[in-house]
């Protein structure tokens, strides 16, 4: 009898485990990072530090939008689409007489499209690196790029495009959205020469 009472108590205790672990098991759901779209976007404010682009176009702006997905709580991947246009120092006519020459004296734009990886930090600090493409066009000529830039020898109108990146997220009014603003050092790179830019970012996130 003894034994029979306490094979039913190890038994109902078993079933009681059983149950409890069921319902803890719904109700702690890890996250599931790679469903989790997150989109910002915002404006592009930068100078060009390489000395040939520098002699001839300095500030430029423009517009940037990133999506991307979590892989894990610190770390996203993604996709940056850009564009810069930037403004040519010395308005005057070129007196070459040529396209490339005249290229010198007019502003042009800049099109990337680059993947990426970023790392959220403490404190809502964030790291981020990125690689892609880039398509230039002046405003001389629709097929001529950065081909004004003696070190390319040509119209250089594609190129690779990278860049790195540190910055901040600051919260931005009661529904929680991110400001994020973040200092950038970017490339163009084309026929074994870069030229490089430096510039700030105002990013909103609008799913974040």
């Amino acid at each position: 009898m003894k034994k029979s009472m306490a094979i039913t108590i190890i038994a109902v205790l078993l079933f009681t485990h059983l149950c409890v672990a069921q319902k803890l098991e719904k109700q702690i759901v890890l996250p599931d990072y790679s469903k989790t779209l997150l989109l910002e976007g915002g404006v592009n404010l930068s100078v060009s530090v390489h000395e040939e682009l520098y002699e001839t176009h300095r500030a430029g702006i423009g517009i940037n939008v990133r999506a991307s997905m979590r892989i894990s709580p610190k770390t996203e991947l993604g996709i940056r689409g850009e564009y810069d246009y930037r403004f040519v120092r010395n308005i005057s006519p070129d007196t070459t007489g040529t396209a490339i020459g005249r290229a010198l004296h007019k502003n042009f734009s800049l099109f990337a499209i680059k993947p990426n990886v970023q790392f959220n930090l403490k404190r809502n600090w964030f790291l981020g690196l990125e690689t892609g493409v880039g398509f230039a066009i002046s405003d001389e000529n629709n097929r001529i790029g950065l081909g004004f830039v003696p070190e390319y020898n040509g119209k250089a109108q594609f190129g690779s495009c990278s860049g790195l990146y540190l910055g901040k997220y600051f919260t931005a009014g009661t529904n929680q959205r991110k400001l994020g603003i973040s200092l950038n050092l970017t490339n163009f790179v084309a026929k074994g020469h870069a030229e490089n830019t430096l510039g700030l970012k105002f990013n909103y996130s609008f799913i974040k």
